[in-house]
């Protein structure tokens, strides 16, 4: 049998639900929440709970961005990150991060029951694990810690893994999902009551008392900006937060292997592989698979880390070639705890959510929470831990100093491929960031043989943008913006688009 291959996402692509309108024209509500990831649905169904009116605004289709392009684990188990909490703060604060994950979970389960939502949700153990005998003391130690913090772990030292492992970590009664058929599930239920949510709607400007989109704007009491990262510069989370992108596939496995893997598997260990299974409306088996993190726009590692993920699924599970790649992105803070709650922008503060270091499911539930009782005159008892205003510099120095090295890298040189060459001998389905004219261009020749020339520099800050090719768009390794191939803004913190470049007939085509 031969795999159909897919471009883009699996979760994407086998969703189903309803559609949105896009705004136009004006109005007025309490809370215009931006971005419609699992942060924004979840802020905009609360506060609906909660008596208030909310404008729910997506720059793309709901489901489209990184909740609906993720494993979907819903897990209280973030790997090691319990010791980490431990070690770099407090137990205490440890307890505060487990109970917001354990209240992330139930938050999901309950709104999935209450609202009648058909997206898959179904109970399964976590495992965090090693191969690699040098690990099992880390392994003890989140054990001890994790029931200490009243968490359903146990240490096992075997698995449903077609593999012998060293130990592991097990949480029972966590969870899976359908991120894309859950956000559209949930965002169905908030229209109504003075209530709207709209897709396609990009927002271009924004202050605290307003939303702007190309075709109408929302005036709001508030804003809360449950993007990726906040827009443009707002509260400087550019400079604490830092993008790390995933190589993630989609490939059928046999039935007996999809049968005999009930659980949900992260090692410890590089390279990184977290696994869990699906099976679609047809019935069809697939494992998905993410692998290890590598900086937004470096094609050579996306690449090597797709190649490495088939391997393995190959020699282990005994896959088919992918039949779905793409990339998902997120962001770490500086001192790996999200940031959530009002920014530190002087002039028009909003409401953030960032920083989920690729486990965003429960704790952007949990964020919604937060950010609920923030609006709401609620206390909430996550917020000394999550504050977005909170500095520290302790905890947070290495990984300050490490990832502004690499900005600073890419600001001076750029990601920029080697290979010589005119622009016209692009192949199709080909990209490279190239010089023309003396300026950097990021240069796409597509399946039908059509060019696409647009600049090479971020309109964020500035830095050069590198190719995904995945997903076929052009990623910002400094701050995560991503942009399409023909330089429409996908996701921010950029606002405006890459521009169009169309060389001179004299031009001097070469790559950088």
């Amino acid at each position: 049998m031969t795999t159909q291959q897919h471009h883009g996402c699996y979760w994407e692509q086998s969703a189903q639900g309803p559609t949105f309108p896009s705004l136009s024209g004006t109005m007025d509500v309490d809370v215009a929440v931006v971005g419609a990831g699992i942060v924004g649905v979840t802020t905009a169904r609360l506060l609906k709970d909660a008596g208030m009116t909310v404008a729910l605004i997506e720059a793309l289709e709901i489901g489209h961005q990184a909740t609906g392009r993720s494993t979907a684990k819903v897990t209280s188990q973030h790997g090691l990150m319990y010791h980490t909490l431990a070690d770099k703060f407090s137990e205490h604060q440890a307890q505060l991060y487990a109970s917001a994950q354990e209240h992330g979970l139930a938050t999901i389960r309950r709104l999935v029951a209450e609202h009648a939502i058909e997206c898959d949700l179904e109970s399964a153990a976590a495992y965090t694990y090693t191969c690699d005998q040098s690990q099992i003391y880390n392994i003890e130690r989140e054990v001890e810690l994790t029931r200490r913090l009243g968490l359903p772990a146990s240490y096992v030292r075997t698995t449903e893994l077609p593999f012998a492992i060293a130990g592991a970590i097990r949480f029972d009664d966590q969870a899976r999902f359908h991120p894309a058929q859950y956000l559209k599930g949930l965002a169905a239920t908030i229209p109504g009551e003075g209530c709207h949510v709209f897709a396609d709607s990009p927002v271009t400007a924004w202050q605290s008392g307003r939303v702007d989109t190309p075709h109408g704007h929302v005036n709001a009491r508030h804003v809360v900006m449950a993007t990726h990262l906040p827009l443009g510069n707002t509260g400087g989370y550019y400079m604490r937060a830092f993008p790390q992108a995933e190589p993630v596939v989609a490939a059928r496995i046999p039935a007996t292997v999809a049968e005999s893997l009930q659980g949900m598997y992260v090692n410890v260990e590089n390279p990184r592989y977290s696994i869990r299974t699906h099976i679609n409306a047809a019935g069809d088996p697939y494992a998905i698979v993410a692998g290890s993190a590598f900086k937004p726009g470096h094609v050579e590692d996306e690449r090597r880390h797709f190649n490495d993920i088939e391997s393995w699924l190959r020699t282990n599970f005994q896959a088919e070639p992918a039949a779905y790649r793409w990339v998902n992105q997120d962001y770490t803070s500086m001192d790996s705890v999200p940031y959530v709650g009002w920014s530190t922008s002087l002039g028009d503060p909003c409401l953030v959510a960032t920083g989920f270091a690729a486990w965003g499911i429960t704790n952007g539930s949990s964020a919604a929470s937060i950010l609920c009782a923030l609006l709401t005159g609620g206390s909430n008892p996550w917020l000394e831990l999550f504050d977005a205003k909170r500095i520290r510099p302790l905890a947070g120095a290495s990984t300050f100093v490490k990832e502004t090295a690499s900005v600073a890298h890419h600001f001076v040189s750029g990601h920029l491929s080697s290979r010589p060459g005119p622009v016209d001998a692009l192949a199709r389905n080909e990209a490279a960031v190239m010089k023309i004219d003396d300026r950097k261009v990021a240069a796409y020749r597509d399946e039908h043989d059509h060019l696409h020339v647009v600049s090479a520099t971020c309109t964020h800050l500035g830095c050069v943008v590198g190719w995904n090719e995945a997903d076929r768009t052009w990623d910002c390794p400094c701050h995560g913006s991503r942009f399409d191939h023909d330089g429409t803004v996908l996701h921010g913190p950029a606002v405006k688009p890459l521009e169009h470049y169309t060389p001179s007939v004299n031009g001097k085509h070469h790559r950088g």
